[in-house]
């Protein structure tokens, strides 16, 4: 049974909101390298100017930023069920936390890029299942992305894919309304819990 659920923040808690095509663009990210490491490659100063581009830009999606329908009131039952509440995200500490207070959401660990390696590299998750005293068996991962599902398989975590549009490999639901559904009926959730 499930202990703990850790989730990704763009695109899972939150709509999704930056262009990255328009962003890469902008930094002029060759194709085939993460953004990340891109701007860690630079020298000194265009590293500082680049990274203040991609932390302006991650401020004002946080600030824009539109819950996923469903998200607040599924936090709830989650946390009513007894479940441990992460949020992970690859975003910047300040973003994260915007987002956490504009919404009043209620996590019981917040973990962002300043915390460890970013993901795909499963570091993040690995670090929340740490500090929540959970096996990788008694966690699940939601989140939206390729770099969700890659550092999650590399946990050893469940992974739950959230995309109305494209149903991916593995369990995959097409709202945050129908998580504990999906955890129910995968043995993950008691049917009873929080009801």
């Amino acid at each position: 049974m499930l202990k703990a659920v850790l989730f990704d923040m763009d695109g899972t808690i939150t709509r999704p909101h930056i262009d990255w095509a328009e962003l890469r663009q902008r930094l002029q990210v060759p194709a085939g390298v993460s953004i990340m490491d891109y701007i860690e490659s630079l020298p000194p100063p265009r590293q500082e100017q680049a990274s203040a581009v991609l932390e302006a830009v991650e401020m004002e999606a946080a600030t824009e930023a539109a819950l996923n329908p469903g998200a607040a009131e599924l936090l709830v039952q989650l946390c009513r069920d007894g479940l441990r509440l992460a949020l992970i995200t690859n975003n910047h500490r300040r973003a994260m936390q915007v987002v956490v207070e504009k919404f009043g959401l209620d996590f019981d660990l917040l973990l962002s890029r300043e915390d460890a390696p970013l993901k795909p590299a499963p570091d993040l998750l690995l670090l929340a299942l740490e500090r929540f005293g959970c096996t990788p068996a008694e966690a699940c991962f939601v989140g939206d992305g390729r770099y969700d599902r890659v550092a999650s398989e590399a946990a050893g975590v469940f992974y739950i894919h959230l995309d109305p549009q494209a149903p991916a490999e593995g369990l995959t639901v097409p709202s945050l309304g129908e998580l504990r559904t999906c955890l129910r009926e995968a043995g993950l959730l008691d049917g009873t819990a929080g009801d």
